[in-house]
């Protein structure tokens, strides 16, 4: 709240003078918490009662506090950062593993999808209305226990590969 009323005093200076003063003012500004919090007193009162404030009472002995230590170094904190060292050197293979798996799942996902087309597609014909194409180019119409394989064959893929 203060720095918007010290901004908007600043913004009602001239330009030359407010750039003087806005540096140190901001610095001051800045450094107010750190002053703060840089004495604390404990004591204790006539009834026992523990009392932590920023003065020292009147007529009480009272003990400057400063900010507690840094906490020890854990007993097993090599072990952890060697841990954590590894993870870091081992994650480039689990991503690479789990695009490949990624990409194997695409490609399963693939062949259900053209097995189920294909198999779709073989329902609505007949052996007689479907033929074939050899490697010299030559059409021949499928027979009855081609068709009736190559049905087999693509409801063996989507029962392996379609879950």
């Amino acid at each position: 709240m203060r720095s918007v009323i010290v901004a908007g005093w600043l913004a009602g200076l001239d330009c030359a003078m407010a750039g003087v003063l806005r540096f140190p003012l901001w610095v001051l500004l800045a450094a107010l918490p750190l002053a703060a919090a840089a004495q604390v007193y404990r004591w204790v009162d006539d009834k026992g009662q523990v009392h932590y404030t920023q003065t020292p009472p009147p007529g009480k002995n009272a003990e400057q506090v400063g900010a507690p230590p840094p906490p020890a170094d854990a007993p097993n904190q090599d072990a952890l950062n060697q841990s954590l060292q590894a993870d870091k050197a081992a994650e480039p293979g689990r991503r690479a593993e789990a695009e490949r798996a990624a990409q194997a799942q695409a490609q399963l996902e693939q062949q259900c999808r053209q097995a189920r087309e294909q198999l779709a597609y073989m329902d609505e014909k007949t052996a007689r209305r479907l033929g074939t194409t050899d490697e010299q180019g030559n059409v021949s119409r499928v027979t009855e226990e081609q068709f009736q394989a190559r049905r087999a064959e693509l409801q063996r893929v989507i029962s392996e590969r379609c879950s």
